[in-house]
């Protein structure tokens, strides 16, 4: 254990370098990991790490700076962004970026939202930051599960499992996240379908070289680099293959984007007696899922929409409907498709989290 914690602690020490004093506070844990059993917490006290530089030792960006997509020009065409659509505004945040942060407290549209993104799982996600009327910002805490992120909230100190999508130690113990639907695809992809989307810039107020991935490059690829234990190992799949989880409950199915068609695909599926629509592309490092059961109780079958970003499926009834599951043409103009609890994530972390999750079989 002291081994994994010393490497990540060694990494997390140059993610803090070359900040002045006044603009990075070390700080330490709020609940020290001996303290598990008699805090009450919803983990098992022993998968419980600290991963060394203390709460808040990785800043959270809280006062975010964006730029028109036109501006961007730190970002290569094959790296990937999260994207985000609330009302009428959109916005995409560069991985590279959130990989020296980890949390960006925003506001899109009028929702307070904490972006998160684990670089040792690969997950992104989305969460209002109004817990219980209060509208808070999310830390990150310093310690470790299953080598996924723990967030703390400012507002109570309470922590929060990022792939669980759960609150598990503190006042809000057992209170689950309000997720809002991210979609993560390549920078080359993302600028042609959103051309007019602001996007996250490194004007952060930490010093960074976020022309560099703070794992190094290979870390998405090296499947023996994993910084803390696995305690399911699940040798199905390669350990860093990036699957699109769809969640509900303790059960889980993947579908491992690389094997998407090149071109748009969609599978019309069932799971958990969820009748659901999964989009992907591997040229795009992007897939999205939502319910295909509309409001009104239909249910719809889809077939993909080929070269048209951000449109990406039709349907039966002659609809046409973008990245985020809207509407824009046809007889139900202006509706919006429920979102699955899904996210993407290293499969090594998903097979973790699940209880022996289904892999969708192309």
């Amino acid at each position: 254990m002291k081994h994994f914690a010393y490497l990540y602690l060694t990494i997390l020490t140059f993610a803090v370098m070359g900040c002045s004093s006044s603009s990075v506070d070390s700080g330490t844990s709020q609940t020290e990991v001996s303290d598990c059993t008699k805090e009450g917490w919803l983990l098992s006290c022993d998968q419980i790490l600290d991963g060394g530089p203390g709460q808040d030792g990785i800043p959270s960006i809280d006062k975010p700076n964006f730029s028109p997509v036109s501006d961007i020009t730190f970002h290569d065409d094959h790296e990937l962004v999260l994207g985000v659509k609330v009302d009428n505004q959109v916005k995409a945040y560069p991985n590279v970026i959130l990989y020296y942060h980890e949390i960006a407290n925003d506001v899109v549209g009028n929702q307070p939202l904490a972006i998160t993104y684990c670089p040792l799982t690969g997950s992104g996600i989305a969460w209002n930051r109004t817990l219980d009327g209060t509208t808070t910002t999310f830390g990150v805490s310093g310690l470790i599960h299953k080598n996924n992120l723990i967030a703390y909230d400012r507002a109570t100190g309470s922590n929060w499992s990022q792939m669980k999508n759960k609150s598990v130690h503190g006042t809000f113990k057992g209170t689950a996240t309000e997720t809002v639907q991210l979609v993560e695809m390549t920078w080359g992809s993302w600028k042609k379908a959103f051309p007019n989307s602001q996007v996250l810039n490194t004007n952060t107020g930490y010093s960074r070289n976020y022309n560099k991935y703070l794992y190094g490059a290979d870390y998405p690829d090296d499947n023996s680099r994993i910084l803390f234990p696995i305690y399911n190992e699940d040798s199905r799949l390669e350990r860093k293959v990036l699957v699109h989880s769809v969640n509900y409950g303790l059960y889980s199915k993947a579908y491992p984007i690389r094997d998407f068609e090149t071109s748009m695909q969609v599978i019309n599926d069932t799971f958990e007696g969820h009748e659901l629509v999964i989009a992907g592309n591997s040229a795009l490092e992007m897939t999205v899922s939502f319910e295909r059961i509309t409001a009104d109780g239909s249910e719809l079958q889809f077939e993909a929409v080929t070269n048209d970003l951000p449109i990406i499926m039709k349907d039966q009834e002659g609809n046409r409907w973008n990245l985020f599951g809207e509407a824009v043409s046809g007889p139900r103009e202006g509706e919006t498709l429920t979102p699955t609890p899904s996210y993407n994530a290293y499969w090594f972390a998903v097979a973790d989290f699940f209880n022996f999750p289904r892999i969708h079989n192309f």
